[in-house]
């Protein structure tokens, strides 16, 4: 599958250039292209794009302020594109870092350094995708990606899991591992009768629960919060109500 590309650039000439760069690449596709900044947010919000070029130092808006409006409206980075800055000066790859752009190319672009770059936003797609691909369990352990890895983990060894919007956190007795996936993906793979949800960022393996409180409870000292609307749940599983 192609990754759908837009282009916004205030310069037409620079426009033109990543054009025909886009059309020398098999697995890219153009979608459409505007020298109009407030003209490309608008395409953003009604169109699904994959790869966005966005120039920088634009009249009406600049790229890294279009990049920001865009993430505070779409509140969800799945909706945000593989973003791809083109500018004629370097300053900016501050910037470029702190909003996690994919990549930063330098004006004049060679189509050598373009290639690398679309190459690294295929790699991407595919490592986002394959993300989203459920994993096989097994009774007594799960598979989970992590650090580009799948590993095991020994759902015995399993203290509690924090969910972070779009990560979960699964704390062990050997340490804790950082997962792309919801809380709700995660507890769908672990067995009722042994995990339970506590709170709408918290679930926690019965069984290590050494203290319980109505507002809280606590696993190797570590204090986690009950929620209100899973408190009463909770509070008849261990006879409190």
């Amino acid at each position: 599958m192609k990754l759908k590309c837009l282009v916004i650039d205030d310069e037409p000439l620079a426009v033109n250039v990543v054009k025909k760069f886009i059309d020398r690449v098999p697995f890219l596709e153009l979608l459409d292209s505007t020298c109009n900044a407030l003209e490309g947010l608008e395409m953003l919000r009604t169109t699904a794009v994959d790869l966005l070029f966005l120039d920088i130092e634009m009249p009406d808006m600049s790229g890294v302020d279009l990049l920001r409006q865009l993430m505070e409206t779409e509140g969800n980075e799945n909706n945000i594109p593989m973003v791809v800055f083109t500018t004629a000066y370097e300053q900016y790859a501050v910037e470029g870092f702190e909003l996690e752009v994919l990549d930063y190319l330098l004006k004049p672009i060679p189509f050598e350094r373009f290639l690398k770059t679309a190459n690294k936003a295929f790699a991407q797609r595919e490592l986002r995708e394959s993300s989203q691909k459920p994993l096989p369990n097994v009774d007594g352990f799960i598979f989970v990606k992590s650090d580009y890895q799948v590993k095991k983990i020994v759902l015995d060894d399993i203290l509690y899991i924090e969910g972070l919007k779009d990560y979960v956190k699964i704390y062990t007795k050997n340490g804790m591992l950082l997962s792309r996936q919801n809380l709700k993906g995660i507890l769908s793979k672990l067995p009722s009768q042994k995990f339970i949800r506590i709170h709408k960022s918290y679930v926690v393996a019965f069984e290590k629960v050494d203290a319980f409180q109505k507002s809280g409870l606590y696993i190797n000292e570590q204090r986690l919060p009950i929620g209100e609307y899973y408190r009463d749940t909770i509070l008849k599983l261990i006879g409190m109500i």
